[in-house]
């Protein structure tokens, strides 16, 4: 499978000197009690889009699942005095929770000096409440943003019914982007991607009925930031090169009679990646 034109050079040839740190680094913070294992699929995801280091910000309820799925990756324990390891891209929000100490997180990795933030799940959830209390989302322009929200998360976003993001897609993601600054990712059925401005806007054509299971967007969060931490600089072209290969990934693998659990996905897109970066038809 080979993907469109308008993203081919989103996935660029190796260079034969890579080493771990030159491939991107993704720090991925999240998980709580209740949902140990949703950081760890986001881990998984950046693994297979490509990251060189993965780096773990989770509660120690976490370690169990990492150590069978991603044993590459280093640890930190979650807490609000946490200092986030250093990173290209850092992946927030599954699995956080929305409890007196997830806020707490949330402002303390706001507050920082981290660059470039992927923001999925629960992080969706608190960016909104932080919005209201300030009365308006206030932008950092020495940091870029890429929020990743379904349906439900969009609306509330935007403060508006969840029908009104339904009957209007394109306009909300525009309008999410325009309000946030941030490229923005309005998952569901051909996934739309907006560049901060609205002057791009990218419909994914790849996907299917079977991608509907907890943990696909916990992935994709973790492909988006390995693309970015990949590509550096350009948001945009990272997140539609994700949206794509993750759909492109399940595509092949459900076309083949596969399972599409999230580990057989993960595996799916690794494999696809790696078929593109060299320069090959998947």
């Amino acid at each position: 499978m080979k993907p469109p034109q308008s993203i081919k050079c989103a996935f660029p040839a190796r260079p034969a000197e890579s080493h771990k740190y030159s491939v991107g680094t993704v720090a991925v913070v999240g998980g709580c009690a209740s949902y140990p294992n949703a950081p760890v699929m986001a881990g998984l995801g950046a693994r297979a889009a490509g990251a060189g280091l993965v780096r773990l910000v989770v509660p120690d309820a976490s370690r169990c699942c990492a150590g069978a799925l991603l044993p590459e990756a280093t640890f930190a324990e979650l807490s609000a005095r946490t200092a986030i390891p250093k990173a290209d891209v850092v992946v927030v929000g599954m699995g956080l929770g929305r409890s007196e100490e997830s806020e707490a997180v949330f402002a303390h990795i706001l507050q920082g000096r981290i660059e470039r933030l992927v923001l999925d799940a629960d992080a969706l959830f608190l960016l909104a409440e932080w919005g209201e209390r300030l009365g308006g989302f206030v932008p950092d322009p020495e940091r870029e943003i890429v929020l990743t929200p379904h349906e439900g998360e969009a609306a509330r976003l935007l403060g508006v019914d969840r029908s009104q993001v339904a009957a209007d897609r394109p306009w909300a993601v525009r309008k999410i982007a325009d309000i946030y600054h941030a490229t923005v990712v309005l998952k569901g059925p051909r996934t739309l991607v907006s560049s901060p401005d609205g002057e791009r806007v990218f419909e994914n054509d790849t996907g299917n009925p079977f991608m509907a299971l907890g943990g696909m967007g916990d992935l994709l969060s973790g492909a988006i930031g390995a693309r970015w931490a990949y590509l550096r600089d350009d948001a945009f072209a990272a997140a539609t090169s994700a949206v794509w290969l993750h759909g492109a990934a399940s595509d092949m693998l459900v076309e083949s009679g596969g399972d599409p659990s999230i580990v057989n996905t993960a595996a799916a897109i690794g494999s696809l990646r790696v078929r593109l970066e060299r320069g090959g038809n998947a």
